[in-house]
């Protein structure tokens, strides 16, 4: 059996003497593949499916810009001196020579130096972002291939591992705080017991996804 090869429509090529070349682009495909990718097809556009597959764009796209905040908003409060008159004021001198001045063409780049240089994470973790990134890129602009190709699947490992940086950036906050006090009133603490608000909302985000996910997946 022969099947057109997907992907996007194209012209019509012109051949030498300048006429249109009606000739498709064809695959050979026998009916054991057909009828395997048509279960897997089916089983992709699943609403149960297609639900999860939604979600799973969504939670990827939070924990993305969870991270943001958490390196280049963060980086720049540590650097905060206060307010006056309504008005955060920063020592901008530091902040540009121990953070900026490490990527001066990224400020997301530089501030994840410093939070290496500050045993946050590791270099590795840093340097992963690039990929996490790409695929939150993706997984944006072009949602619809994950939606009804059966090829095409989100990565599950590449969030794993945007949480883990999320958890331990955060983790590196909490124990800034603690060595100034802000948890004396509260005795002894465990810095992985600490939780700010915004990783609770995600996780039960998580939750929820996961509880509604179809038992095959």
């Amino acid at each position: 059996m022969l099947l057109p090869l997907t992907g996007r429509a194209r012209r019509p090529k012109t051949n030498a003497s300048g006429d249109d070349d009606v000739h498709t682009s064809l695959v050979k495909v026998d009916d054991e593949d057909r009828d395997a990718y048509q279960q897997r097809l089916e089983a992709k556009l699943r609403p149960e499916r297609m639900r999860a597959t939604l979600a799973f764009a969504g939670l990827y796209q939070m924990t993305h810009e969870l991270i943001k905040t958490a390196v280049t908003d963060d980086v720049r409060q540590f650097y905060s001196r206060g307010f006056e008159d309504g008005t955060m004021f920063y020592d901008e001198p530091a902040y540009t020579e121990k953070v900026l001045s490490r990527a001066p063409r990224s400020k997301f780049r530089a501030s994840l130096l410093w939070l290496v240089d500050g045993s946050a994470i590791t270099l590795t973790q840093a340097d992963r972002l690039d990929d996490i990134y790409a695929h939150r890129h993706d997984l944006s602009h072009e949602l619809i291939k994950y939606i009804v190709d059966p090829d095409f699947e989100p990565d599950v490992e590449l969030f794993a591992e945007a949480l883990a940086t999320l958890k331990s950036i955060h983790r590196f906050w909490t124990g800034i705080e603690r060595d100034i006090g802000s948890f004396d009133d509260f005795g002894d603490i465990e810095l992985d017991e600490v939780m700010p608000l915004s990783l609770q909302v995600l996780q039960m985000c998580i939750d929820a996804h996961v509880a509604g996910l179809p038992e095959s997946e």
